[in-house]
C-alpha cells in the first residue's frame, strides 16, 4: 500500500496509561484504504478497536469516512499529536459561542415526553396552515424548550431561534404547554457553560461531527449506488429496494441527478414505456404550452379535471410521468445548447473516483 496521508492520535486512560493508535490514509491497486490501527497489546474487542474506516475507489467518500472516523476518536477523547488531522480544533471555535453551549445542555437534558407533546403541536399547527413542520419551529429548537421549560415568553426569547416574530405568533402556545411541567433549571442561562464542562461539550461537538459526516457518507454511497443502478437499466422497485426508499423519493433523487448532469435518460424511458407514445406527445405539448414550473394545470390539461378523483396512486404515478417528460425536455435543451457538463453517467462516475 502506497501510504499518503497518516496521524497518530492519543488518550490518557484513568488509570494513567495513554491509549494511542495511527490514521492511515492509503492507495492499493486504484483503490483507497482508511485505517485505524491502536498501538501496542490493548483489548481490541472495544468500540474503538483496529478497523478499516473506508475501502473502494471514490474520493469522496474516502473524504467523508475519514473525517467520521477521525470524529468518532475525538468523542471518545483521542486528541491529534502528530500529523495533521481535519479540522480537530472546531470545539474551540464553538466553545466562543454562547449559544453552543445552550444546543449543547438542550441535546444532552432533553425531556422527551414534553419533546413529543411539542412535535404533536408543531404537527397539528403546521397541518392547519398549509406548512411543513420546520417551518414553524426545528427540532433542534423544540429540544431546546424542552430542556429549559420556558414559562414566560421572555424566557423564551432567550432561546436561540426565538427572536420576537416567532415568539409572537407561537409563543402562548408553547407556554400553555410548558406551564404545567416541573423544571429543574433556572433563567438567565449564564449558568450554563459550568454546568456542561469543557469534557462533555468536547465528546458533544464530534458526536454532532460523527453524525453529520455519517449522513455524508451514506449520501455519498447511496447517489454511487443509484447512478450504478440506472447504467445496470433496474426496474424502478429493485433500486427502491436497494437503497431502501419509495418511489417518491427515488423519484425526487433521479431528478436531482439529471440536474447535476448525470445521464438519467434510460430510466425515464424505462417508466414511460408504461405509456403509449401519444400520452407523452401530450403530456409534453402541456409543458411546452403551460411553462413546467406548476403540474397541476399540466395534468388537468392532459388527463382531464375528473382525472383528480381518482385513485391517489393512480394520480401519483401520472404525476411521476409529467415530472419524466419535464426531465426529458430539459435535458434535451441542455444538450442543444451545447452544455459543458458530462453527458455519460459513467463519465462522472470515473472523473470523480479519480478527482485526487
Amino acid at each position: 500500500m502506497i501510504i499518503v496521508w497518516m496521524s497518530r492520535l492519543e488518550r490518557a486512560e484513568v488509570s494513567g496509561q495513554v491509549r494511542s493508535g495511527l490514521v492511515t490514509v492509503g492507495e492499493e491497486e486504484g483503490k483507497w484504504l482508511v485505517l485505524w490501527e491502536q498501538d501496542g497489546d490493548w483489548d481490541h474487542q472495544t468500540e474503538d478497536a483496529n478497523s478499516t474506516w473506508y475501502e473502494g475507489d471514490i474520493w469522496a467518500e474516502m473524504c467523508a469516512a475519514l473525517r467520521r472516523g477521525v470524529a468518532s476518536l475525538m468523542r471518545k477523547g483521542y486528541e491529534p499529536t502528530l500529523g495533521f488531522t481535519p479540522d480537530t480544533q472546531q470545539h474551540e471555535r464553538r466553545m466562543k459561542e454562547r449559544n453552543e453551549w445552550i444546543h449543547c445542555f438542550g441535546d444532552l437534558h432533553v425531556d422527551e415526553e414534553l419533546y413529543q407533546k411539542l412535535v404533536q403541536w408543531r404537527k397539528e399547527v403546521a397541518s392547519s396552515i398549509r406548512r411543513a413542520p420546520y417551518w414553524i419551529t426545528t427540532n433542534r429548537m423544540l429540544r431546546l424548550v424542552s430542556a429549559f421549560v420556558p414559562q414566560t415568553l421572555e424566557e423564551l426569547k432567550q432561546l436561540p431561534g426565538f427572536g420576537e416574530a416567532k415568539v409572537h405568533t407561537y409563543g402562548e402556545a408553547i407556554m400553555a404547554i410548558t406551564a404545567p411541567v416541573p423544571r429543574r433549571t433556572t433563567f438567565p442561562l449564564d449558568w450554563v457553560s459550568a454546568a456542561v464542562g469543557p469534557a462533555a461539550f468536547l465528546q458533544w461537538v464530534y458526536q454532532q461531527e460523527e453524525q453529520k459526516m455519517s449522513g455524508e457518507f451514506n449520501r455519498l454511497v447511496d447517489k454511487r449506488t443509484l447512478i450504478e443502478a440506472v447504467q445496470q437499466q433496474l426496474g424502478p422497485e429493485v433500486i427502491m429496494e436497494r437503497l431502501n426508499v419509495d418511489r417518491r423519493e427515488l423519484l425526487v433523487r433521479i431528478e436531482a441527478l439529471s440536474e447535476e448532469g448525470y445521464d438519467m435518460m434510460s430510466y425515464a424511458e424505462h417508466v414511460l414505456s408504461e405509456i403509449d407514445t401519444e400520452m407523452r406527445t401530450r403530456i409534453g405539448d402541456s409543458l411546452q404550452q403551460l411553462g413546467m414550473d406548476y403540474l397541476k394545470p399540466i395534468y388537468i390539461q392532459t388527463f382531464g379535471q375528473e382525472a383528480l378523483k381518482d385513485a391517489s396512486a393512480i394520480i401519483q404515478r401520472r404525476y411521476e410521468y409529467i415530472r419524466l417528460v419535464r426531465m426529458q425536455i430539459r435535458n434535451s435543451s441542455r444538450t442543444e445548447q451545447g452544455s459543458a457538463r458530462p453527458s455519460s453517467t459513467r463519465s462522472r462516475v470515473d472523473v470523480e473516483a479519480k478527482a485526487v
